[in-house]
């Protein structure tokens, strides 16, 4: 009898020690996520500091990627400025190009010769080539002190021609025809000091009078 009752208390015992384990592996696996409730003060902790992580890593990831966005912006605008820039001058440029084709090139040197000689020389009147004396009035460019020399020359010509009422000897009219080229020569070679309207009006000056002195005296 006493026998018998040990047996059942002790068999009472392991049940009562199975059940207890049972519980709590089952009350383990709540507190790691297998359905229940219960957990300790530090896993709270720690998963409140592993959202506070996450979240400060969120909010590095978006500043990162406004800062990449600001920069990309701010790259645009000065590209964008600097291709304003470059249209703006090239287009000037083309501009300026096609007023200058529009005018033309510039008048040459050999050019203004060329106008001067082709250009209808109208006769001289009385008032620069006096027919009765021969007396030149020239413009005011071919009375500069360096052509007096060459000056006297073609005065010396026209008073002879203004004398023999034209009759003039070949060999004298070749030769003021040369003083003429040389008065035109030196006229070419001093050319900056004067302005265009100058040396065209001294030019043509010069072969009015060479074909005055081929005509015969009015």
């Amino acid at each position: 009898m006493r026998r018998t009752v040990l047996i059942v208390g002790l068999a009472v015992a392991i049940g009562m020690m199975t059940s207890n384990v049972a519980f709590a592996r089952r009350h383990s696996r709540g507190r790691r996520g297998g359905g229940g409730f219960g957990g300790t003060a530090a896993s709270a902790a720690m998963m409140g500091y592993a959202a506070m992580l996450r979240a400060q890593g969120m909010a590095n990831l978006q500043n990162s990627q406004a800062a990449i966005n600001w920069e990309k912006a701010k790259t645009a605008e000065i590209q964008n400025r600097l291709l304003w820039t470059e249209t703006y001058f090239k287009m000037r440029k083309v501009n300026h190009d096609m007023r200058l084709a529009d005018r033309g090139p510039p008048i040459s040197h050999v050019e203004v010769m060329k106008l001067a000689h082709d250009a209808v020389v109208p006769p001289l009147d009385d008032t620069q080539l006096h027919s009765a004396t021969g007396i030149i009035t020239y413009p005011q460019a071919l009375r500069d002190p360096l052509y007096n020399g060459l000056r006297d020359d073609v005065d010396a010509f026209f008073a002879r021609r203004s004398a023999t009422h034209g009759s003039v000897d070949f060999n004298d009219l070749q030769q003021v025809e040369t003083i003429l080229d040389l008065l035109h020569a030196e006229l070419l070679s001093n050319l900056p000091k004067y302005s265009a309207g100058e040396y065209g009006h001294a030019a043509t000056f010069i072969e009015q009078l060479k074909n005055e002195a081929t005509k015969p005296v009015r």
